[in-house]
């Protein structure tokens, strides 16, 4: 009997701790066509921004800092979209989600607040995997801080200089003339209320011009849902992300990507693909959007953009109609 119950208190354990902020992103593969995650993105993110000398005393294994993080973005319960963000720079390089047959929304769902969503896990692994706001997320942190016996009168384990340091938050983006620009949009979160407000977390925004976030963007984002529903596509898997940039947009602040992209993968209800194609659009003002009718072709570009010498692949087989 006592050996059952010390098996089933581990395995309690082990369920407690299964985080949504991980080494890989096999709790949120679905958004991925064929659950295959996009190849050639190694070596491209930052390291954590903490000293490894000098860790915050909460930090139970320095391998849950490793850069990027996947994120299996987490709202009420349940997973929206996928992120491999970078701590280094303190933004996602990409997002993934699905478009799935689309139905009607009420605009009004995807009002922007005023404050955007938090990703504890990202400062600590062991605490809830809900993304929250700012002041419900330094609840959560200053309790386990408290739990543990925690010394939070040294500056490295304060709870506001832990958020700061794990990922962006709102003031990153005051009076710099940029605007939290979303990689997954909540308009392509077709679903239900709940993925809408997923969306308004900032490892999901990165700095953004605002004509072309507001404007240009955005009606590229509103052609991609009518493509889906001309193409009567059963799924539409898209990948969108960054090209990072070296411009902070504030002293010692997050920097500017250079460019934006999205790419996209319309398949049908045997999940076999209908068409493929690309976006890209770079990050200032007046510049039009560059489009690819297929997704390989948009991977060499991005590749070069990039600088890296892995092959991007961001489509199983590059999502080619049969």
């Amino acid at each position: 009997m006592k050996l059952l119950l010390s098996i089933s208190l581990f395995l309690a354990a082990l369920i407690h701790i299964h985080a949504e902020v991980r080494n890989n992103f096999d709790n949120c593969k679905k958004y991925f066509y064929k659950e295959n995650v996009p190849n050639g993105f190694q070596g491209i993110a930052k390291k954590h921004l903490f000293n490894p000398n000098d860790l915050p005393d909460g930090i139970t294994d320095p391998n849950h800092l490793a850069s990027p993080a996947y994120i299996c973005q987490t709202y009420d319960g349940t997973s929206w979209f996928a992120t491999l963000y970078d701590r280094g720079r303190r933004m996602p390089l990409y997002s993934a989600y699905t478009i799935y047959a689309v139905k009607d929304k009420d605009p009004s769902e995807c009002k922007r607040p005023g404050a955007f969503q938090l990703e504890p896990q990202l400062v600590y692994r062991e605490v809830d995997k809900n993304m929250k706001l700012t002041k419900d997320a330094k609840i959560v942190l200053g309790k386990y801080n408290k739990d543990k016996g925690i010394d939070q009168s040294k500056p490295k384990n304060q709870v506001p200089n832990l958020l700061k340091t794990s990922q962006a938050i709102d003031d990153d983006y005051v009076n710099t003339g940029y605007q939290r620009g979303h990689l997954s949009p909540c308009g392509h979160q077709t679903l239900s209320t709940e993925g809408h407000k997923a969306t308004f977390t900032l490892t999901n925004v990165v700095p953004m011009e605002p004509n072309l976030n507001n404007k240009i963007w955005s009606q590229y984002e509103d052609e991609m849902i009518a493509l889906t529903d001309k193409l009567k596509c059963t799924d539409t898997h898209v990948i969108a992300g960054i090209v990072p940039g070296n411009v902070p947009i504030k002293k010692d602040g997050l920097t500017v990507p250079t460019h934006i992209w999205n790419a996209y993968c319309c398949v049908d209800n045997n999940k076999k693909p209908i068409k493929s194609g690309a976006a890209l659009v770079e990050n200032v003002a007046g510049k039009q959007i560059q489009k690819f009718d297929n997704v390989v072709e948009f991977q060499k570009e991005l590749q070069r953009l990039l600088g890296v010498i892995h092959d991007i692949k961001l489509f199983d087989g590059g999502c080619k109609a049969q």
